[in-house]
């Protein structure tokens, strides 16, 4: 199945025929959402390959925002370079989510930063891409090289590398260094204070980049981190897992102080990133059933929602040719329609019901109610300064007068439209079909 998706998956970018790519990757992500439907249990493809639920939804999360980060960039140069990388980018991230050693895992999860790199510095806006792709690479180059040597130790003692062989083993002191050892992950989340590259590189990259960035390649970081748990041995109750859960739920209320004083759009959906993932990283830390239930949903829904709201900057980005909020304001006299998909995947991003978000929080807060007071407490913070910026969002680019050079046309194009929509409704559906 990985190699036929990959394999149709190559032949559908590079035809010449837009209208044909775009139904045929739409028929792609369909038949993948019907095969996620059907894998319930592990399957295992000759030792290299797997697939259950949570690989297969990853993997049709994958297909579909290709395809809308696709469908984004219409218009943009070199446009045979351009598809090339996508390609790239595409076919690693779902060999990463497919394969099941630790090793080929690793491999694939440094390899999606070359392609990135050089969507970043081919078309991104500035020059300070260089800057940026210097940040995300050095980060997240650094924080790997402990989990490779976590792996290596696991492979040293006796145990299998493959994911489905080691969720039975017993002896897992090999991994007592578990908070050294998923240093990669915490940064790819990521996780404050190793968030400084996050900004860096949504701002330089282009809508593309930034959609892909935040749609998937964070998700890297919280599957890595899911597969992980099954090796690690840790305490609930030990300095280190409390002292961990403490900095990445303060780090997120903090950064979501952040969002509220920022002028730039890019930079505030950049920043909810770090506040969202934070609720990951305490969902799945916290090892029990419904925390990780609650992070995967939050990570598909936060993929959907993110991956929006960076199309929808760009689609003002392009009538305006700025991305300071001063500049985009009086939206509903310009464009009527990306005003209400603006409302529709902010009021998602504060996770109003019935969107995915809503029911991933209501699990962590749960599962951060059974674990501490204290941790309840923070989660309510950034419940709330989370609907704050998302309203700030919403009311500065809405509301207010417009600037008079602002093209509203370019601004409601079919395409801007139909690609937020498409974002909205499974964001806001899915339920429906959760198992």
């Amino acid at each position: 199945m990985v190699k036929s998706l990959t394999i149709s998956l190559i032949a559908l970018i590079i035809m010449k025929n837009l209208n044909m790519t775009i139904i045929g990757l739409s028929f792609l992500t369909i038949m993948s959402m019907e095969a996620t439907s059907v894998v319930m249990k592990k399957v295992e493809f000759n030792g290299l390959y797997s697939m259950d639920l949570v690989m297969g939804m990853m993997i049709t999360l994958t297909l579909f925002v290709s395809f809308l980060s696709y469908l984004s960039s219409t218009k943009i140069a070199r446009k045979s370079s351009f598809n090339l990388v996508m390609i790239s980018i595409s076919i690693v991230l779902v060999m990463s989510f497919s394969v099941s050693s630790f090793f080929l895992f690793f491999f694939f999860f440094e390899s999606v930063l070359g392609p990135l790199l050089l969507l970043i510095l081919g078309w991104g806006y500035q020059p300070e891409r260089l800057q940026a792709g210097g940040y995300m690479l050095i980060y997240t180059v650094f924080g790997s090289l402990f989990f490779l040597w976590g792996v290596s130790e696991l492979y040293m003692s006796g145990v299998s590398s493959s994911m489905s062989s080691v969720s039975g083993m017993v002896k897992k002191s090999a991994m007592s260094l578990w908070w050294l050892y998923i240093l990669g992950f915490l940064i790819k989340l990521p996780m404050y204070p190793f968030h400084l590259w996050l900004p860096k590189a949504h701002v330089e990259a282009p809508v593309a980049g930034s959609m892909l960035l935040a749609g998937v390649v964070l998700k890297l970081g919280g599957y890595g981190l899911l597969r992980l748990m099954m090796v690690m041995q840790m305490s609930l109750s030990s300095v280190v897992f409390v002292l961990l859960l403490m900095i990445n739920l303060v780090g997120g209320f903090y950064a979501g102080l952040g969002c509220v004083r920022q002028v730039d759009l890019k930079c505030l959906v950049a920043y909810s990133s770090v506040a969202h993932m934070s609720l990951v990283l305490l969902g799945v830390l916290s090892n029990t059933v419904l925390g990780v239930v609650g992070a995967i949903i939050i990570m598909i829904g936060h993929g959907l929602c993110s991956s929006g709201l960076f199309s929808y900057v760009n689609s003002i980005y392009k009538s305006s040719h700025s991305r300071l909020l001063v500049m985009n304001k009086g939206g509903l006299l310009t464009c009527p329609s990306l005003v209400i998909m603006c409302f529709l995947l902010s009021s998602s991003n504060m996770a109003a019901p019935p969107s995915l978000n809503l029911f991933g929080e209501i699990l962590i807060f749960g599962v951060s109610g059974w674990m501490s007071g204290a941790f309840l407490f923070m989660l309510g913070l950034m419940s709330f300064i989370s609907a704050c910026f998302s309203l700030y969002l919403y009311g500065s680019c809405s509301h207010g007068k417009g600037l008079m050079y602002m093209d509203s046309l370019s601004m409601s194009s079919v395409c801007d439209v139909f690609v937020l929509a498409v974002h909205w409704l499974p964001l806001n559906f899915l339920f429906m079909f959760m198992p």
